[in-house]
């Protein structure tokens, strides 16, 4: 089932790029997009638990309900910022800086609920690290080119 969720969320953030492409091509407004987004997101999101969850209800707890909206509102900003970042780069340094930013919770849970640091998860944090260095220096050379040409 977890392979199943992989692919899903796979789709989805796939998905999200050609709708992301299709609301450009409209001159849609990012923010607007983002919004439209999120709605969506809660309409599914009410229907799985009203049809699937064991409870069939929305509630939760107080504290809950804070965390749910902190951190709605970054994953809406989140999104937000790179979907408007994509009128200034190019779509493949966005997307790279997007599944780049999956290193945060990674480094995070790392440190905050002192999970152990395996070979494996300290290789792919050094080869994150190392994936952020070349696209820097990578934009870097392509800045400097673009500003030869222009002289």
């Amino acid at each position: 089932m977890g392979y199943f969720f992989t692919l899903l969320g796979m789709l989805s953030f796939g998905a999200l790029g050609l709708l992301s492409k299709l609301a450009e091509s409209r001159k849609a407004s990012p923010i607007a997009a983002t919004f439209a987004l999120f709605c969506s997101a809660v309409g599914v999101l009410g229907i799985y638990l009203v049809t699937f969850s064991p409870s069939r209800s929305f509630a939760t707890t107080g504290p809950v309900i804070g965390i749910a909206i902190v951190f709605g509102v970054v994953a809406m900003m989140a999104s937000w910022v790179f979907l408007y970042g994509l009128r200034f780069g190019k779509i493949t340094t966005s997307w790279v800086l997007i599944n780049l930013s999956a290193a945060v919770p990674t480094i995070a849970s790392t440190w905050i609920y002192g999970e152990h640091l395996t070979l494996r998860k300290g290789s792919l944090l050094v080869l994150t690290v190392a994936a952020i260095v070349l696209l820097w220096k990578d934009k870097e050379q392509e800045a400097r080119t673009l500003m030869l040409a222009n002289r």
